[in-house]
């Protein structure tokens, strides 16, 4: 029997998870962009949810892995929409010449696998065509839009300029983020300044050029994620991402301090961690990115308490928090959803408020639970596993012999019961969907939120979704048809 929960229904919600990469919508040029996330937030919006978590959108390389960004603070191209109609500085002829040119490479992809590569190469091109055209009709003659930004590349003076450079060395070394492998000539942070410096001395106004053009499109996703922002704002819904403590080895803040960093392996993956004032450096991170996201969960918890007794810095900002080693009330929802499904594959994170990139003490939210379930997990224990499909059959009121709408509905009504006080599902679990073969970073979903909006039964599913939302005590303020994304 699940013993009664702390939390209190008043205060319950329910969110989804998403990998913006994954998620089509027409005209996307073969990856998930900025715009699709408008259409997730009216999505979240017109079934009850409070929240939409994706995952981490900073500057990834090949293999597309989020939790190895080659920044702390860029954001990736790849997920801006580069349509004439959103980019300002874009004209449409330059954007129906280079997607003209691309259509044979599009040809080549794997699958529905994302063709990473391909699409990245496509809108950096069409970036920097957007660029040209600033750069002549606004940067050259000090318009409005170029003192805007020139605000953004002060306030980011932190870290940009380093970026800047360490991206412009990437383009020398054929896009290779391994500054191990690169030229003698700038290999190393202080060789790499007294290269570009000998750059600038012969060719100025070239060099400004091309360190413009890595600020530029820093301002660009700065700028298109404040408004997908400020539309989560307006229809109330918060959004979520995660928060790694680690970065890929090959970032532009490692080549800069390597000393300030250890390498251990997380995951199968290679991960720099961080030895300096960890608090500051966070806080760091959570002001960069608090203008577009309301809060944060740590998903590498578990390897991060583990950390602890290496690292006093970490170990005080793991004091600040709400530790689920400590908390009763976090170990209680561990406890029932372990007990309850021991089989579901389920993350754990902590959830914490950062307005104004500031981090809160615990006190503030001393009852927050956060509960995330795994995407497929369900769908294999129902394909293979006749005993977990007896058991729905027998408690979960739902058809055994198909994974149908109503089986869905009965399973997402079952996660909304627990007793976390935030419980989020996955964007695979809401559409139905299968994730496919290969990497998750490399995966490319069959329907977006507009197609399952325009679906026939997109009435029912919502009425109901709405209902279960409502008798679990996680229905949001809704309006009774989605709202358009501006």
């Amino acid at each position: 029997m699940i013993a009664s929960s702390p939390t209190t229904k008043s205060t319950r919600s329910a969110g989804l998870e998403v990998p913006v990469f994954a998620i089509p919508r027409d005209g996307d040029l073969g990856c998930g962009d900025t715009q699709v996330v408008h259409e997730l937030i009216d999505l979240a919006h017109a079934i009850g949810l409070q929240s939409l978590t994706v995952l981490p959108i900073q500057e990834t390389v090949k293999g597309n892995d989020p939790a190895s960004p080659i920044s702390f603070y860029a954001l990736d191209p790849i997920l801006l929409d580069v349509s004439p109609w959103t980019l300002d500085d874009l004209q449409s002829t330059a954007y129906d010449r280079v997607t003209r040119s691309a259509d044979a490479e599009y040809d080549k992809t794997n699958g529905d696998a994302l063709a990473y590569n391909q699409v990245k190469k496509v809108k950096i091109d069409l970036l920097w065509q957007a660029f040209e055209h600033f750069w002549d009709a606004h940067y050259l003659k000090g318009s409005i839009r170029a003192r805007d930004y020139h605000r953004f590349c002060h306030r980011e003076q932190r870290w940009l300029p380093d970026y800047c450079m360490y991206r412009m060395l990437m383009d020398f070394e054929q896009g290779c983020e391994s500054w191990e492998d690169w030229s003698e000539d700038y290999g190393r942070y202080e060789d790499a300044r007294q290269f570009v410096a000998a750059i600038s001395a012969k060719k100025p106004e070239a060099l400004e050029r091309q360190l413009a053009f890595y600020a530029y499109v820093q301002w660009v996703a700065d700028t298109q994620w404040r408004d997908v922002s400020a539309h989560a704002e307006r229809l109330n819904i918060r959004l979520i991402t995660d928060l790694h403590c680690g970065v890929s080895p090959h970032c532009a803040e490692f080549f800069r301090e390597p000393d300030g960093f250890r390498l251990e392996i997380s995951e199968g993956r290679k991960t720099a961690i961080y030895e300096g004032n960890l608090l500051d450096h966070l806080e760091h991170r959570l002001r960069r990115l608090s203008p577009i996201f309301e809060e944060f969960r740590i998903p590498d918890f578990r390897q991060t308490i583990r950390q602890v007794d290496q690292d006093d810095g970490l170990k005080t900002f793991i004091n600040r928090l709400p530790n689920p080693h400590v908390s009763e009330t976090t170990a209680s929802t561990i406890r029932i959803a372990w007990e309850s499904l021991p089989s579901l594959s389920m993350e754990l994170s902590q959830l914490w408020p950062a307005p104004n990139g500031k981090l809160n003490p615990p006190e503030a939210n001393a009852q927050m639970s956060f509960s995330s379930f795994g995407a497929n997990s369900l769908r294999r224990l129902w394909a293979n596993d006749e005993t977990f499909r007896q058991r729905l059959t027998n408690q979960w009121e739902v058809n055994p012999k198909s994974y149908d709408l109503k089986t869905t509905l009965a399973l997402l009504r079952k996660l909304f019961q627990y007793p976390a006080k935030h419980v989020q599902i996955s964007y695979l679990d809401l559409a139905g969907l299968e994730n496919g073969p290969g990497p998750n970073w490399l995966a490319r979903y069959k329907k977006g939120p507009r197609a399952m909006m325009e679906d026939p039964d997109w009435d029912t599913f919502r009425e109901e979704f709405r209902k279960i939302l409502q008798q679990t005590y996680r229905l949001g303020d809704s309006p009774e048809k989605p709202v358009e994304s501006e």
